[in-house]
Parts: structure tokens; C-alpha cells; sequence
């Protein structure tokens, strides 16, 4: 009795898993159908690209803005006040623009202090060449006087000369003419010396008061440049692109005003990933791209600090800007790091990676239909991919995902 009912429950529990069973036997074979069924592929829907040979950049893309190559940055010497703001950031200016004029009452008595003591050394200068004038003209009236002496002198002399002979003048009245003729050349020979001593004196005071006036010249520019700093001027032409001061702010020496930077003259800072930065060198070309047009570039510096995982490289751009380039504009752009000729190359693939292999498929044309093949890839260059497999010029390869027929070898196509 109790065997007979253990075979009755035996049999029921078969029974009972008997129709899971049969449903997974009916899944797999519904799969299998499905796998092996012949794919209704037409030729319209498969995209394709053709196999070239040629000449491949190979480049290393990133991001980034625009920044000035010539920027100044504006402080002051002096403790003022900001009067009025007259440019806000964004504003285009040039070199001699007032972008804020600031207030200071020490600096303007100041100038005007200086500018008295410069007026008061170049009355002195003036009243000293006029005393000079005086004293050359006098001791030049002397020495007149004296050659006029001389001469009549000498005249005299000459005179009793033939008289002594005759008898007439005594010989030490012509001993006392001789010796004024020698006493006046003497006086004669002294003034001219002290003339000449005199001048160069002269000469010397001069310089002196010329170096005094100098000084006090500088002082005087200086003053003026210090008041002429109180409109605070571009000094480039640009773009204003910082303001670091409200009106009415009081401001300290040496504290920074604002930033102008050149509006034309621009430099492209590209973020390139870390891995690639290796590949990039001073003077290599490339292309940025600022979203309304594109203008090529030179690297010119490669900053030696990572930052997130990425390198910034400094370009100089070269030829006419796009018309939206401007300091801070955002950016993308690539560079050209090697060029590989007779290279073979195709548009990539979904399913296709840099320096590793896929089995994508080639169309047959003879038979129409796709023949699955390995392709070993190279490096990549923007859209296309290199191939390092032995594929042939002009072969069609399927760049589009279909992956409802990767595990087959030929598919036949339909026209």
C-alpha cells in the first residue's frame, strides 16, 4: 500500500514538470529560428563607406577660450578717491580712452607747489645771464679802454723816439713812455685773462642753475604725471575686460583698477587630455574652431601642470579672425601631431576602436551580399579610423550598427 502511493506521487511530480519543460524546449527552439533565419536586409539601408589611401593627420583635440596676447594690467602709485566711472567692462577702447577718473586734492597743490619752484629757478637763471651780460660788458669796456691807452702809448713812444735823436725830448722822459707802453700791454694782457676766466666762471654758474632747474623740471613732470594719472587711461588699444573699482571707492597705492587686453591680437588656450599631451610639440600646426568659423593656429607653449586629468597648450592664432573671436570666447580646436602618408584609412565604424581589431562587414558586389572580415585598426584622426589589415582601396565597409546579423559570416542583400 504504501509502495503504490509512493509511485502515485512520483508520477504526479514528473507530471507537474513536465510543462516547463516543454516551454523551454519550444523558447530555445523559437531562438534558434529566429538566429537562423535568413535577415531581409535591402541595400538602402545600409550605410557604407569607402576604404581610402592617402595622406592622414593624425591630431589631438580639445577645449578652451580665447584670451589677449597683449594685455596691461591698470594699478595706481597713490592713494585717491574714484569720481566717475566711464567705461564698464566689455567696452572697446583705445590707448588714450579714459576709463575712470579718479580724485586726489594733495597731488593738485602738489603740482602747483612745483610748479612755483620751477618758475622762481628760471627767473634766477634768467637775472644771472643778465648779470653776466652786465659784467662781460664792463670789463670788455675796459679792455677797450686799455688798448686805446696802448696805442696812444705807443704812439707817443715812437715819437720821442726820434726826438731823443734830435735832441728834443730828454731820454728819460722817453724811459717813462717806454715803460707805460710796457705797463699798459701788462694791464692790457691781465684783463683779457680775467675775461676769459671770467666767462668761464660765468659758464660754470650757469651749468649749476641749469642742473638746479633740471631738478626742479623733474619734480614738476612728475607732479604732472601724478595729476595727469588721475584720468586713468587704457594705455592699449582693446577690449576693458575687468573693473575692479565702484565710483566713489576709496583706493589704495598699488591696489589694481582694471584689466585691458588686445581685442585682435588673441591667443587660444587649448585643454587637452594628459595622455595625448605627450604627442604635442612647440611649432606644431592646428585648427581652431570658435563656432562661426575656423582659423589656424601655431602652439607656441605647453604648460607643464595637469589640471583634471588635462594640459593646457598655448596658441598663436594665425591669418583673419572669425568675426565672433573675442577675448573669453569659448573653443574647441585640434592639433596636428603627425602626418602618415599612403596610409589606408575609412569613415569609423560604430563597433570600430583605435588600436584594436573588429569584425565588421565588406559588401560583395559580384554577389551582392555582406562578407564578414577582421579589420586591425590604427590610430584615429577626427572621423575616419587608420586600418593596419590588409584591406584594398575602394572596398565598401557597413559603419552602421547591425548587430541583428554579427553572428553570421555572408548575408545576402536585397535590391
Amino acid at each position: 500500500m504504501d509502495i503504490k502511493a509512493s509511485l502515485e506521487k512520483s508520477k504526479k511530480r514528473k507530471l507537474k514538470w513536465l510543462p516547463y519543460v516543454t516551454l523551454s524546449i519550444v523558447f530555445i527552439l523559437v531562438i534558434y529560428l529566429i538566429q537562423h533565419k535568413e535577415p531581409n536586409l535591402y541595400f538602402d539601408e545600409l550605410r557604407l563607406a569607402t576604404v581610402q589611401k592617402g595622406d592622414l593627420e593624425l591630431s589631438v583635440s580639445g577645449y578652451g577660450q580665447l584670451r589677449s596676447k597683449f594685455r596691461r594690467q591698470i594699478t595706481t602709485g597713490f592713494s585717491a578717491q574714484v569720481a566717475e566711472v566711464v567705461h564698464l567692462p566689455g567696452s572697446r577702447v583705445e590707448k588714450e580712452t579714459i576709463i575712470l577718473r579718479l580724485s586726489n586734492p594733495e597731488l593738485e597743490q602738489q603740482l602747483n607747489r612745483e610748479r612755483l619752484a620751477l618758475g622762481r629757478q628760471k627767473a634766477n637763471l634768467e637775472a644771472l645771464k643778465l648779470s653776466q651780460r652786465n659784467d662781460e660788458l664792463t670789463t670788455q669796456g675796459e679792455i677797450t679802454l686799455l688798448h686805446s691807452e696802448l696805442e696812444s702809448a705807443r704812439l707817443r713812444e715812437q715819437a720821442e723816439r726820434q726826438l731823443v735823436k734830435k735832441g728834443i725830448v730828454s731820454a728819460l722822459d722817453h724811459k717813462s713812455s717806454q715803460l707805460r707802453v710796457s705797463q699798459l700791454e701788462q694791464r692790457l694782457a691781465f684783463s683779457k685773462q680775467r675775461f676769459e676766466q671770467q666767462k668761464a666762471l660765468h659758464v660754470r654758474r650757469v651749468q649749476i642753475e641749469q642742473e638746479l632747474l633740471s631738478e626742479y623740471q623733474l619734480s614738476y613732470l612728475a607732479a604732472q604725471e601724478a595729476v595727469e594719472q588721475l584720468q586713468v587711461r587704457a594705455g592699449i588699444s582693446g577690449m576693458l575686460q575687468e573693473l575692479h573699482v565702484d565710483q566713489g571707492q576709496t583706493i589704495e597705492r598699488g591696489q589694481l583698477l582694471a584689466l585691458v587686453g588686445s581685442e585682435k591680437h588673441l591667443l587660444a588656450d587649448l585643454m587637452v587630455p594628459e595622455r595625448d599631451a605627450s604627442q604635442i610639440l612647440i611649432g606644431q600646426k592646428g585648427v581652431i574652431n570658435t563656432f562661426s568659423g575656423y582659423v589656424d593656429a601655431r602652439v607656441t607653449r605647453i604648460v607643464p601642470v595637469v589640471r583634471e586629468g588635462r594640459i593646457e597648450i598655448e596658441m598663436e592664432l594665425l591669418g583673419e579672425l572669425p568675426a565672433n573671436a573675442r577675448p573669453a570666447l569659448t573653443i574647441e580646436g585640434k592639433i596636428v601631431t603627425t602626418v602618415k602618408h599612403e596610409a589606408l584609412f575609412v569613415q569609423t565604424p560604430q563597433a570600430a576602436s583605435a588600436h584594436k581589431s573588429a569584425q565588421l562587414f565588406v559588401f560583395n558586389r559580384a554577389n551582392y551580399s555582406l562578407v564578414q572580415k577582421k579589420f586591425q585598426f590604427g590610430s584615429m584622426a577626427g572621423n575616419v579610423i587608420e586600418i593596419l589589415s590588409d584591406a584594398q582601396v575602394g572596398d565598401q565597409v557597413v559603419v552602421s550598427d547591425i548587430d541583428e546579423i554579427k553572428h553570421l559570416k555572408t548575408v545576402p542583400i536585397k535590391n
